[in-house]
């Protein structure tokens, strides 16, 4: 047996290629620049026989290296062996054995020794995240590292993208909480619908039926165990269970079914919000998840014209008055019951031409009162822009304070002005709350304007007219402004939330967009479908669902459109319907009389227009829209009179 020389320490590749190695750790340069993997380092050395082959067994989990008869002996002459040498490595590998020649022990057994015991110390001076090179025998493959699980994967993703960072001020982010909460040695019902909201996250991102399959599978677990801890009196209070339950409506927000509509997870949220009782905002925890909780049951009550399960408890009505946050959805549930009243009563379609106009004194009673619910709802709004931003900065030190209507998308000259992400997600939010109610009062009017063309073949005109004379058809320009001025500042505000927008105005990039895209989708999908909205605002918003769709994953982001099986019956994609055919009619039929002026050379005749969120601004938040306008210039809707829209 003959020694070949220096001791290789060089990688296995570049040992083959019998090329100089530059024994980089973990992977040396010499394979990246090959463009080959580098295979890694082997902590033993080979020898070279003469007369016969080297063989290799292994018995049990120890391998042991037979060598060769040695040169210059007989054949057939017994081989004495020498004594096992072994060596244990640090790192409990297992143990080798390597047999060596009574001849060959004296000569080079000191220096195989040394040799040992300096790889040995090298390999205890790696860093830990560094890979541990195992002592194999030369003729097995190195083995690689195991491939992190798909568990692992999807809840790495959903964590990084979709939770936000837990905020040392308090502000209810979403999920926040959610990293203190999960046990990963658990199997119990946060774990399940995390794992089910996650892996469904990474399958709209990195692709693969089994992330998909594995999200099905942990999501009929869940339910299962919702369904059993519900019944208990006990644990239905606990944080986890509401967690479970928001985790399974941010599943329908990300898979896109239903497009994000909670469904049937609205009765159980009103369930344990009203269970859990007020006390539940004493924590920052109890008070981000009631937060949550309600944009989800408004949101269902949104999409399906029940304001059942609104406000559970008048948790946020009851402490509205002491927290600015549980005010804004206060109002937001106020808005949704008015628009129920206010709209529940008329046809929500241009088939309702056909229908009478009348109303008896007690209806139009009622409708008087709902509208004067309205107005004041309104001077909440703009009170509310008022008092948030001196509670932002009392409370949140070093946030953006909110502001009035329309200085998101124009800010006042000279002022440099950022918003951080919870910041603006709220202001997207309030200005969505605002913008269902404004639309509403604007399609309560053209809903009654379409009876008043409908009676106008009765005998009985001064009734009809008594309804278009009322203070609402002198505020509807006004209104139509505010549509514009409200969708402008949500448009405004998304690079914001999204993170895309730095402190002093230089482009940035945010982690957790994802965060920020579940709270919002459903603001921008109610802009993305607005009759009102300008050509400008429609495609700004459709670029928008189009990011959060196939930028970020969420398949919820596809806009409300009339074909949709979940809100195509919905009384807010039919109202849009309804207002798109009248300003069609009406532009329509401007054109026809200005063609007829045109053709006769007299004036034409002049046709009521509907204003559209283009419509140059008639008057400023807080003002009247005809400042000769009182109380008594005309009769409402049931003689009664009307204080001015925006009037605090």
């Amino acid at each position: 047996m003959v020694f070949p020389g220096r001791f290789s320490t060089g990688c296995l590749r570049c040992r083959q290629r019998k090329v100089k190695c530059d024994e980089a750790r973990p992977s040396c340069r010499r394979c990246c620049i090959y463009g080959k993997p580098c295979p890694g380092y082997t902590d033993q050395f080979q020898f070279r026989h003469r007369g016969s082959q080297p063989s290799a067994s292994s018995t049990g989990a120890t391998p042991s290296v037979r060598a060769g008869a040695t040169a210059g002996k007989k054949q057939g002459q017994a081989n004495n062996k020498a004594p096992d040498v072994r060596r244990s490595s640090p790192h409990q590998s297992p143990p080798m054995v390597v047999k060596i020649e009574q001849g060959w022990q004296g000569e080079y057994q000191q220096e195989y020794q040394q040799q040992q015991q300096q790889q040995q110390q090298q390999q205890q001076q790696q860093q830990p995240e560094q890979a541990v090179q195992q002592l194999l025998p030369w003729n097995q493959a190195v083995v690689r590292a195991p491939d992190p699980s798909y568990d692992d994967v999807s809840l790495f993703y959903f964590v990084r993208r979709f939770v936000s960072p837990n905020p040392a001020d308090g502000f209810p982010g979403h999920l926040s909480f959610l990293p203190s909460l999960y046990d990963a040695r658990s199997r119990g019902l946060l774990e399940a619908a995390t794992l089910s909201v996650a892996q469904m996250a990474a399958y709209n991102k990195f692709g693969g039926d089994r992330f998909q399959m594995q999200s099905y599978r942990n999501y009929g677990r869940a339910i299962r165990m919702l369904q059993d801890m519900i019944r208990s009196e006990k644990s239905a209070t606990d944080d986890k269970v509401i967690t479970s339950v928001l985790l399974l409506c941010t599943l329908k927000d990300i898979s896109g079914e239903g497009l994000g509509d909670p469904g049937e997870h609205a009765p159980g949220l009103y369930y344990l919000i009203e269970k859990r009782g007020p006390e539940q905002i004493a924590t920052s925890r109890g008070a981000e998840l009631l937060f949550l909780a309600l944009i989800r049951l408004q949101v269902y009550s949104f999409l399906h014209d029940d304001d059942t399960y609104v406000d559970p408890g008048s948790i946020a009505t009851a402490w509205g008055a002491f927290d600015p946050l549980l005010r804004a959805l206060s109002m937001m549930s106020r808005t949704l019951s008015l628009r129920n009243k206010l709209l529940g009563s008329l046809s929500s379609s241009s088939s309702s031409s056909s229908s009478s106009s009348y109303l008896d004194p007690l209806e139009q009673q009622q409708q008087a009162s709902v509208l004067q619910s309205c107005f004041e709802t309104l001077d909440d709004f703009h009170q509310w822009d008022a008092e948030a931003a001196t509670y932002w900065q009392n409370t949140f030190e070093g946030r953006a304070m909110p502001t009035a209507l329309g200085e998101v998308a124009s800010p006042p000259l000279g002022v440099a002005q950022h918003y951080d992400v919870e910041t603006a997600c709220t202001i997207i939010l309030i200005r969505s709350e605002r913008l269902i109610l404004l639309m509403s009062m604007i399609a309560f009017h053209y809903y009654q304007e379409l009876g008043l063309t409908t009676g106008q073949h009765d005998n009985d005109q001064d009734h009809n007219t008594t309804v278009m004379e009322g203070p609402l058809a002198e505020c509807v320009p006004v209104l139509e402004q505010h549509v514009g001025m409200a969708i402008d500042d949500i448009l405004a505000s998304v690079p914001y939330a999204l993170g895309d927008v730095g402190p002093g105005g230089v482009p940035a990039s945010l982690a957790h967009d994802g965060a920020a895209a579940i709270v919002i989708v459903q603001s921008i999908r109610l802009v993305a479908s607005c009759a009102l909205a300008s050509a400008g605002q429609l495609q700004r918003a459709t670029e928008v669902l189009a990011r959060l769709n196939g930028g970020i994953g969420i398949r919820a982001a596809a806009g409300l459109r009339e074909d949709d099986a979940v809100v195509g019956g919905s009384r807010w994609v039919r109202e849009q319907k309804f207002l798109r055919e009248r300003i069609a009619r009406v532009e329509g039929g401007e054109a026809a009389a200005g063609m007829a002026g045109v053709m006769t050379t007299t004036t034409p005749t002049t046709a009521t227009t509907i204003p559209t969120a283009s419509t140059p601004p008639v008057a400023g938040v807080g003002m009247s829209p005809n400042p000769n306008w009182s109380p008594n210039s005309s009769p409402s809707l049931a003689g009664d009179v009307f204080a001015p829209p925006y009037v605090g």
